[in-house]
Protein backbone atom coordinates (compact mmCIF):
# COMPACT_ATOMS: atom_id res chain seq x y z
CA UNK A 1 0.00 0.00 0.00
CA UNK A 2 1.08 3.53 -1.15
CA UNK A 3 1.78 5.85 2.03
CA UNK A 4 -1.21 8.34 1.93
CA UNK A 5 -0.37 11.07 -0.06
CA UNK A 6 0.98 13.26 1.88
CA UNK A 7 3.87 14.63 0.41
CA UNK A 8 4.18 16.29 3.34
CA UNK A 9 5.90 13.52 4.62
CA UNK A 10 9.27 14.84 3.92
CA UNK A 11 8.23 17.68 5.24
CA UNK A 12 10.39 19.52 8.71
CA UNK A 13 6.90 19.80 9.80
CA UNK A 14 6.15 17.69 12.15
CA UNK A 15 2.75 18.35 13.06
CA UNK A 16 1.43 18.20 9.21
CA UNK A 17 3.64 14.70 9.42
CA UNK A 18 1.93 13.24 12.07
CA UNK A 19 -1.82 14.91 10.94
CA UNK A 20 -1.90 13.43 7.55
CA UNK A 21 -1.34 10.11 9.61
CA UNK A 22 -4.58 11.04 12.17
CA UNK A 23 -2.58 11.37 15.15
CA UNK A 24 -0.68 14.63 17.20
CA UNK A 25 2.00 15.03 19.58
CA UNK A 26 -0.54 15.40 22.22
CA UNK A 27 -1.48 11.94 22.02
CA UNK A 28 2.29 10.42 21.43
CA UNK A 29 4.56 12.50 24.48
CA UNK A 30 1.52 11.80 27.41
CA UNK A 31 2.34 7.92 26.52
CA UNK A 32 6.37 8.28 26.56
CA UNK A 33 5.46 10.31 29.91
CA UNK A 34 3.79 7.55 31.78
CA UNK A 35 5.75 5.08 30.63
CA UNK A 36 8.33 6.64 32.45
CA UNK A 37 6.82 7.15 35.51
CA UNK A 38 5.55 3.44 35.30
CA UNK A 39 9.44 2.80 34.79
CA UNK A 40 10.32 4.89 38.26
CA UNK A 41 7.86 2.51 40.73
CA UNK A 42 10.00 -0.55 39.89
CA UNK A 43 12.75 -0.91 42.82
CA UNK A 44 16.71 -3.02 42.48
CA UNK A 45 14.21 -5.67 44.40
CA UNK A 46 11.81 -6.54 41.15
CA UNK A 47 12.45 -8.68 38.47
CA UNK A 48 15.37 -7.27 35.94
CA UNK A 49 12.81 -6.60 33.18
CA UNK A 50 10.23 -5.07 35.69
CA UNK A 51 11.14 -1.05 34.63
CA UNK A 52 11.04 -2.13 30.97
CA UNK A 53 8.07 -4.16 30.90
CA UNK A 54 6.11 -1.49 32.87
CA UNK A 55 6.98 1.31 30.76
CA UNK A 56 6.24 -0.32 27.62
CA UNK A 57 2.84 -1.43 29.27
CA UNK A 58 1.56 2.39 29.61
CA UNK A 59 3.05 3.11 26.64
CA UNK A 60 0.56 1.15 24.83
CA UNK A 61 -2.34 2.06 27.50
CA UNK A 62 -1.81 5.75 27.10
CA UNK A 63 -1.45 5.60 23.33
CA UNK A 64 -4.47 3.49 23.31
CA UNK A 65 -6.84 5.44 25.47
CA UNK A 66 -5.41 8.88 23.72
CA UNK A 67 -6.66 7.61 20.16
CA UNK A 68 -9.87 6.09 20.88
CA UNK A 69 -10.76 8.88 23.11
CA UNK A 70 -9.90 12.07 20.89
CA UNK A 71 -9.89 9.75 17.08
CA UNK A 72 -12.57 7.49 17.56
CA UNK A 73 -9.54 4.97 16.74
CA UNK A 74 -9.79 1.09 18.08
CA UNK A 75 -7.09 -1.58 19.96
CA UNK A 76 -6.06 -4.26 17.62
CA UNK A 77 -3.57 -6.96 18.45
CA UNK A 78 -2.27 -7.28 14.89
CA UNK A 79 -0.12 -11.05 14.74
CA UNK A 80 1.15 -10.44 18.68
CA UNK A 81 1.47 -6.63 18.41
CA UNK A 82 -0.54 -4.47 20.13
CA UNK A 83 -1.62 -1.50 18.69
CA UNK A 84 -4.31 1.31 18.10
CA UNK A 85 -5.66 1.19 14.32
CA UNK A 86 -7.05 4.27 12.71
CA UNK A 87 -11.10 3.98 11.97
CA UNK A 88 -9.94 3.38 7.87
CA UNK A 89 -7.95 0.90 9.10
CA UNK A 90 -5.38 1.84 6.81
CA UNK A 91 -2.36 2.77 10.02
CA UNK A 92 -1.70 1.62 13.36
CA UNK A 93 0.89 2.51 15.72
CA UNK A 94 2.35 1.01 18.14
CA UNK A 95 5.52 1.56 20.14
CA UNK A 96 9.74 -0.05 20.57
CA UNK A 97 12.35 0.84 21.97
CA UNK A 98 15.27 2.40 19.92
CA UNK A 99 19.08 2.88 20.04
CA UNK A 100 20.92 6.23 20.26
CA UNK A 101 20.12 7.14 16.99
CA UNK A 102 16.27 7.72 17.70
CA UNK A 103 15.02 10.88 16.66
CA UNK A 104 18.23 12.39 14.88
CA UNK A 105 17.24 13.04 10.86
CA UNK A 106 21.24 12.12 10.40
CA UNK A 107 21.47 9.10 11.62
CA UNK A 108 19.83 5.88 11.02
CA UNK A 109 18.08 4.27 14.80
CA UNK A 110 17.65 0.42 15.49
CA UNK A 111 15.33 -1.16 18.05
CA UNK A 112 17.32 -1.45 20.82
CA UNK A 113 16.19 -5.13 22.00
CA UNK A 114 15.47 -7.81 19.74
CA UNK A 115 11.67 -7.95 18.06
CA UNK A 116 9.99 -11.41 17.03
CA UNK A 117 9.09 -12.19 13.96
CA UNK A 118 5.43 -10.23 14.48
CA UNK A 119 7.49 -6.90 13.75
CA UNK A 120 8.98 -8.70 10.16
CA UNK A 121 5.65 -9.87 9.46
CA UNK A 122 3.14 -6.88 10.11
CA UNK A 123 2.21 -6.32 6.44
CA UNK A 124 1.18 -10.46 6.02
CA UNK A 125 -1.96 -11.86 6.61
CA UNK A 126 -2.56 -13.95 10.03
CA UNK A 127 -4.63 -16.58 8.86
CA UNK A 128 -5.40 -17.90 12.12
CA UNK A 129 -8.02 -15.05 12.72
CA UNK A 130 -10.37 -16.85 9.97
CA UNK A 131 -10.38 -19.61 11.46
CA UNK A 132 -10.17 -19.28 15.36
CA UNK A 133 -12.17 -15.88 15.94
CA UNK A 134 -11.93 -14.92 19.14
CA UNK A 135 -14.64 -12.49 20.84
CA UNK A 136 -13.89 -8.77 20.10
CA UNK A 137 -14.70 -6.42 23.00
CA UNK A 138 -15.71 -2.88 23.44
CA UNK A 139 -13.35 -0.07 21.04
CA UNK A 140 -11.15 -3.16 19.66
CA UNK A 141 -11.42 -4.92 15.87
CA UNK A 142 -10.04 -7.50 14.14
CA UNK A 143 -9.41 -6.95 10.09
CA UNK A 144 -9.79 -9.60 7.54
CA UNK A 145 -7.46 -10.23 4.79
CA UNK A 146 -7.67 -7.61 2.82
CA UNK A 147 -7.47 -4.87 5.47
CA UNK A 148 -4.31 -6.96 6.97
CA UNK A 149 -2.38 -6.71 3.66
CA UNK A 150 -3.24 -2.94 3.25
CA UNK A 151 -2.28 -1.76 6.88
CA UNK A 152 0.63 0.28 7.99
CA UNK A 153 2.03 -0.41 11.32
CA UNK A 154 3.99 2.58 12.83
CA UNK A 155 5.88 2.99 15.87
CA UNK A 156 6.27 5.45 18.44
CA UNK A 157 10.20 4.47 18.60
CA UNK A 158 11.93 6.37 22.02
CA UNK A 159 15.31 6.36 23.59
CA UNK A 160 15.97 7.45 27.28
CA UNK A 161 19.07 9.69 27.85
CA UNK A 162 19.82 10.53 31.46
CA UNK A 163 21.78 13.87 32.39
CA UNK A 164 21.97 14.94 35.92
CA UNK A 165 19.18 15.77 37.36
CA UNK A 166 17.33 16.03 33.66
CA UNK A 167 16.17 13.04 31.61
CA UNK A 168 15.46 13.32 27.66
CA UNK A 169 13.60 10.92 26.04
CA UNK A 170 14.60 11.17 21.91
CA UNK A 171 11.38 9.66 20.32
CA UNK A 172 10.19 9.50 16.73
CA UNK A 173 7.13 7.86 14.82
CA UNK A 174 8.63 5.64 11.98
CA UNK A 175 7.26 2.92 9.25
CA UNK A 176 9.66 0.05 9.27
CA UNK A 177 10.55 -0.54 5.51
CA UNK A 178 12.75 -3.83 6.40
CA UNK A 179 13.59 -6.20 9.21
CA UNK A 180 16.65 -8.92 9.60
CA UNK A 181 17.64 -10.75 12.77
CA UNK A 182 15.28 -9.36 14.73
CA UNK A 183 16.40 -5.55 14.14
CA UNK A 184 14.73 -2.89 11.56
CA UNK A 185 17.57 -2.59 8.84
CA UNK A 186 15.51 -0.02 6.96
CA UNK A 187 12.83 2.38 8.01
CA UNK A 188 10.54 3.36 5.06
CA UNK A 189 9.51 6.49 7.13
CA UNK A 190 10.66 8.56 9.63
CA UNK A 191 8.99 11.48 11.37
CA UNK A 192 11.43 12.65 13.92
CA UNK A 193 9.82 14.23 17.24
CA UNK A 194 10.78 17.14 19.56
CA UNK A 195 12.93 15.70 22.54
CA UNK A 196 10.82 15.26 25.51
CA UNK A 197 12.31 16.67 28.96
CA UNK A 198 11.29 15.11 32.28
CA UNK A 199 12.95 15.64 35.78
CA UNK A 200 15.61 13.53 37.00
CA UNK A 201 15.56 9.73 38.57
CA UNK A 202 14.79 9.60 42.30
CA UNK A 203 16.18 6.64 43.93
CA UNK A 204 14.05 3.95 45.49
CA UNK A 205 14.71 2.34 48.25
CA UNK A 206 16.38 -0.62 47.83
CA UNK A 207 14.85 -2.76 50.89
CA UNK A 208 11.50 -1.16 49.87
CA UNK A 209 9.89 1.63 52.85
CA UNK A 210 10.14 -0.91 55.34
CA UNK A 211 10.33 -4.38 56.78
CA UNK A 212 7.06 -6.77 55.89
CA UNK A 213 5.91 -8.39 58.93
CA UNK A 214 3.74 -11.32 57.28
CA UNK A 215 2.03 -13.88 59.97
CA UNK A 216 3.08 -17.37 59.84
CA UNK A 217 0.95 -20.15 61.03
CA UNK A 218 2.72 -23.02 62.32
CA UNK A 219 0.38 -26.46 62.32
Amino acid sequence: MAVPAVAALESDDYRVQLAALGTKLEYLHPALRAGEIARRSATPNHPANTAGTRAYQEHVRIIREMHIQHEGWKRLLHDHLEVVCSPDRAIAIGVMAGDAATGDRALHPRNQRHRGAATERVAEVNAQLEFFPRPVRRHEIVLNAEETDRLQVWFLVSYRVEDGDRLHIHNELSLPGEVADGFVTRWRRRIPLPVLEMDGIEPLYEDGPGEIDIPVDFR
